[in-house]
Order: C-alpha cells, then structure tokens, then sequence
C-alpha cells in the first residue's frame, strides 16, 4: 500500500474486533515494520478469538496491477498452539510462489 494511503489508515480510529487486537497507530506501524523485516505475519486472537493464522506474502503481487495478495494458514487455538502452527512456516513461502509462478 502506498505510504500516503497506509498513514490515512493508521491515523483514523482503529477499533478493537478483540481484546487482542492492535489499535493504535503506532502499535501498527511498529507491527508492520516487524513483519515487513521477517517475511510473514501472524495474527493470534487479534481478529477472531479462538483463531491463530500466520501469512506471507505472493511475491510480485504487489505490481501485477492486482491487490496484493498474500497466503494464509489458520487454526484454532484450542487445537494448534502457536509453537505448533509455526512449524508450517516454511512451507508458506514455497506456496506463495508457487501462486506467483501461475500469475504470469
């Protein structure tokens, strides 16, 4: 997202879907700083309780004229702890390019 669009973002009011999610602006910057630096995102209980994922990126998505795209891998909470929903995370950077191979 182009920076303009993403400080008019962050600068509205962010409201908490759960107890867990990040609602300050500069809460958010710091988080997509963090997750820009390591390649992936993960989410726990921030947007649905009972619900982690983790996310990466499609590689390329971001210039083929289309919205970004990015891949994710769910699970709920009382079944996958996030140590356990972490050891698939190699295998999200292969999938997500996989998904940039057949954009073309």
């Amino acid at each position: 997202m182009p920076e303009r669009e993403r400080e008019r973002l962050l600068a509205a009011p962010l409201p908490a879907v759960t107890p867990r999610t990040v609602t300050t602006g500069d809460a958010l910057r710091a988080e997509l700083t963090r997750v820009r630096a390591q390649g992936w995102a993960a989410v726990d209980e921030e947007n649905e309780i009972g619900v982690r994922s983790l996310a990466v990126a499609v590689p390329g998505s971001e210039t083929s004229g289309r919205p970004p795209l990015a891949v994710s891998l769910g699970a709920t909470v009382v079944l996958t702890s996030r140590d356990e929903l972490l050891t698939h995370l190699t295998a999200l950077p292969t999938c997500a390019q996989d998904i940039a191979a057949r954009l073309v």
